[in-house]
Formats: C-alpha cells, sequence, structure tokens
C-alpha cells in the first residue's frame, strides 16, 4: 500500500515521529511518536492544509510516497468504534488515548482512522508506529516537491 505525506521539505525524509511526539495530534499525546500519513496525496493535502492560515500559501514542501507492505497487519478503527464527538477541534483525549494504547500494544505497525475533513468518504489516515518491530520494513520510495494551489488560500 502507498501513504503519503506531506512536510517541510527539510524533514521529507524522517519517518520518525519526532514532530508527532513534540506537539501531539488527533492520535496521539505528546511524547508519543508517530508519524501521520493519508492513503492518498490529496487527502494529505486536507489535512496539511488546515493547519494554515487562509492567506499564508505554504512554501518550502515536500511530499513523500511511503511504502507499506500489504503482508503487514493492520489496525483498523471504524466510525462505529469512535465517541460522537470525535472529528471535533480540538479532538476529544479519548482519540490519543486509543492512538497510545496502540502504541504501547505494539501489535501493528499501522492504526488505520478515518478523516476528521472528510469523515464519511473512503479515504483514511494511516497513523504509524516508528517503534514497532516492523517499521524496518516501511520505507519511503519517492519524494516530490509539494507546491498547493495559491487558489485553495484565496478565499
Amino acid at each position: 500500500m502507498l501513504l503519503y505525506r506531506i512536510s517541510k521539505s527539510k524533514y521529507a525524509n524522517d519517518l520518525s515521529g519526532e514532530g508527532a511526539r513534540r506537539a501531539g495530534g488527533r492520535w496521539n499525546y505528546k511524547g508519543t511518536p508517530v508519524v501521520y500519513t493519508a492513503d492518498s496525496s490529496a487527502l494529505a493535502t486536507l489535512e496539511t492544509l488546515v493547519h494554515f492560515p487562509l492567506n499564508l500559501t505554504p512554501k518550502n514542501r515536500a511530499i513523500a510516497t511511503i511504502e507499506l507492505p500489504d503482508e503487514l497487519p493492520t489496525t483498523i478503527i471504524d466510525l462505529a468504534d469512535l465517541p460522537d464527538n470525535w472529528a471535533t477541534y480540538p479532538a476529544p483525549n479519548q482519540l490519543a488515548e486509543i492512538g497510545n494504547d496502540w502504541v504501547l500494544k505494539q501489535e501493528t505497525v499501522a492504526l488505520c482512522v478515518p478523516s476528521s475533513i472528510t469523515p464519511n468518504s473512503e479515504g483514511r489516515n494511516y497513523i504509524l508506529n516508528p517503534a514497532h518491530p516492523d517499521f524496518a520494513r516501511v520505507r519511503i520510495t519517492r519524494i516530490d516537491e509539494y507546491r498547493y494551489d495559491n487558489r485553495l488560500f484565496e478565499r
């Protein structure tokens, strides 16, 4: 399976989870390293877009294509398994609890979760655990410069 991650260009090769460890996120508490990815470049765009002001087009970005071997099992979280307010911002702590518990159990290298931006679509985000023994099999296959279309920021 191919996954996509947009980041500052200087971090394009970094799959350590350090950024998520420092900042925390919807599916992890601060202090827990994970790598946030999406199953399409379009969803990766939306997932990063929501973090920028409307009048600021991000520069110096790259998109990494990441290969998650198909034979590696993935933990899947369905909408039905989540609290009613799961897609709100800020995210309820229950989601970071789910993510942290998953990291600690070390059962799978990937956690498949719905997108709070497009919850009823087929697109999914994949949270990767860099501390999992199988993470060594996850690899970046391609890195490209990434440019956001200016029209996304001209509203």
